[in-house]
């Protein structure tokens, strides 16, 4: 009625015609309990009084609200999940994910996403224990296989060993890998069990100096702030390379350089609902398999390229 010019559209649009119909509408504009009337009826044009705006605007946002309700049941009378979670190791690019993120939130907005950041077998320890519904990290093609995931390659990038100009400066002397010893390796633990392949830690020399953090972005702030050196992915450090405020270390007959191909994965048996389902094919999407002979050749009936 309020959206009417007049109030007989309103009459016509509401109740129809006739002087019974005009009294009723009349008396809906009564407030009950003896509150002041709804409608201004001075004029020609229905007006709301003050009282009557502010039911009219409360009106509205119930009316929103139960359009929202409708369209949550719908959601889940359809089988979309409630919930999913997924892994994602730190050293992950989420340039590269975001837009598939985007994709899924627009596709289904009533469902909730919990995005986990997770460290080396982190990620496969979510998966193994069910608390994950898919894993992104940069993974030897073999520890997959052995834990029988559906898995596919997704990205690539490169570790460099970087250390503060200042720290480079002072590591001038140093002709082999043993030379660094005195200088504190800042290392990110291990957010999983450390099982199998991950119960050691790699590029570790013996007798090495260490500090330990929890995360990439920590990591990142002491390198820079000359208090160790470390590796950290080429995407991380990409513009402070090119600034000069972290500097590649470069010994001889060693091999700081380490390439890291990015698997997404989940467990072959589960069953997954159509949001999980969506983000398998959206990860898909992002990118075809880097090496396809490689990819053949690591694919079996368990692992299906979907």
């Amino acid at each position: 009625m309020i959206q009417k010019d007049h109030r007989t559209d309103c009459l016509r649009g509401l109740v129809g015609h006739g002087p019974h119909n005009i009294q009723r509408t009349d008396l809906f504009g009564k407030g009950s309990g003896g509150c002041n009337d709804l409608f201004d009826r001075s004029g020609y044009r229905l007006e709301l009084t003050p009282l009557g705006r502010r039911v009219y605007l409360q009106s509205l946002r119930v009316l929103t609200e139960a359009a929202d309700l409708s369209q949550l049941v719908r959601h889940f009378e359809r089988g979309n999940e409630e919930k999913v979670v997924l892994a994602v190791d730190d050293n992950s690019d989420l340039d590269l994910l975001v837009p598939s993120f985007r994709k899924l939130q627009q596709a289904y907005p009533e469902t909730r996403v919990a995005l986990r950041t997770e460290i080396l077998s982190g990620t496969i320890k979510m998966i193994k224990d069910g608390e994950a519904d898919i894993a992104i990290a940069p993974m030897l093609p073999i520890i997959l296989e052995e834990e029988e995931f559906d898995f596919m390659p997704i990205s690539q990038s490169t570790m460099h060993n970087v250390a503060a100009p200042s720290l480079v400066e002072a590591m001038c002397s140093a002709t082999k890998i043993s030379d660094l010893r005195r200088y504190h390796q800042i290392l990110v633990s291990d957010s999983g069990d450390s099982e199998g392949m991950f119960d050691r830690e790699f590029g570790v020399q013996k007798g090495q100096r260490r500090w330990y953090v929890s995360d990439l972005h920590m990591k990142k702030k002491l390198l820079l702030e000359g208090l160790g050196w470390g590796r950290l992915p080429k995407h991380l450090i990409a513009d402070d390379l090119a600034a000069g405020r972290l500097v590649d270390i470069e010994l001889q007959f060693s091999h700081f350089l380490l390439h890291l191909e990015y698997f997404a994965f989940r467990l072959s048996e589960a069953a997954n609902g159509p949001v999980a389902s969506a983000i398998w094919d959206n990860l898909q999407q992002l990118s075809a398999p880097l090496n396809p002979n490689e990819a053949m050749r690591h694919a079996t009936p368990k692992q299906k390229f979907r």
